[in-house]
């Protein structure tokens, strides 16, 4: 928490039950239930990643803490240890299932709330039937980012919502989360680096010429905040490069690149900056086509 608050490092964190497990101990005994435990640590040890960490945080639940993880990456560790789970035979008990519930931390929030969003997130994933993974249900604000990442197919998910009204911004940001996509599919894929660099440059490269045509159009309705967007712009530029370059050191994992360039650059920014000017151009094609629309009648004068 006090890298983030410092550095803007995203941590998340994953609460975990093992749904019915008192059911395994009434039928089975404490010691099959003690197996079961252990077994489901190791089921979760080989999902992490190093830097993970997973704690017990009493009777049949878990937490695991990620840095440098934002909802998305956060996410797709969940569903792979879901998925793990739900696949393992275990001694005697046979199958188990587990729900998980996801919360990733937000700026100036206390211990305290950021656990109790995570125990909520799972709660809503026990009542709404186990064996599933819910993210936190976040802020009206924030809700674009919390639906983007469709956990079904693995995969951003493209939604109207998400468009300005604009066909060139709305034709490059649905370009961006195809790339994301291709991108996503390598980190689930644990695909080689050679493979994965030139798809990380080609985003970078997209997001560039993105930026700079987007601060076309938003100067070109007068958005009154153009020039610190435009800083923004740069600030992540610069950020993006520099992560690549960790990445290509070997400094930074697939995993964490694609949550900043997909999660940081592309969701948040899209989702949160952006959405500040769409009034601004869906007002000005509004005004076009009313423009368009009104007859125009001409004056003329007769000088008999």
């Amino acid at each position: 928490m006090l890298r983030k608050a410092r550095y803007g490092h995203p941590v998340s964190l994953l609460f975990i039950d093992l749904d019915h497990f008192k059911r395994i101990n009434d039928t089975h005994g404490h010691a099959v239930g003690d197996d079961v435990l252990k077994a489901f640590c190791n089921i979760a040890r080989k999902c992490m990643r190093s830097t993970d960490l997973l704690g017990r945080w009493g009777g049949e639940e878990f937490v695991i803490l990620m840095p440098n993880s934002g909802v998305m990456i956060a996410s797709l560790l969940a569903e792979r240890i879901r998925k793990a789970t739900m696949a393992f035979e275990f001694p005697i008990a046979g199958r188990v299932t587990a729900s998980l519930g996801i919360a990733e931390c937000r700026e100036e929030e206390s211990w305290d709330s950021w656990l109790a969003r995570s125990d909520a997130a799972l709660y809503a994933a026990k009542a709404g039937g186990r064996n599933q993974v819910i993210k936190d249900a976040t802020h009206a604000g924030e809700a674009g980012e919390a639906e983007l990442l469709d956990l079904a197919y693995m995969r951003l998910g493209w939604r109207k919502a998400y468009e300005s009204g604009h066909s060139l911004i709305d034709s490059q940001h649905r370009d961006l989360f195809d790339l994301a996509n291709n991108l996503l599919t390598s980190v689930i894929g644990d695909r080689p680096d050679d493979e994965v660099v030139p798809q990380v440059e080609s985003l970078v490269a997209d997001l560039t010429k993105h930026f700079h045509d987007e601060e076309v159009i938003f100067r070109s309705v007068g958005y009154s905040s153009a020039d610190d967007h435009a800083e923004i712009h740069r600030s992540l530029i610069i950020r993006a490069n520099n992560l690549v370059e960790n990445f290509k050191q070997g400094e930074l994992s697939v995993g964490e690149l694609f949550n900043y360039l997909a999660y940081d650059f592309i969701a948040k920014h899209m989702l949160s900056e952006d959405r500040k000017f769409f009034g601004l151009i869906q007002t000005d094609s509004m005004r076009q086509a009313e423009s368009r629309e009104t007859p125009q009648f001409a004056t003329t004068c007769n000088n008999d």
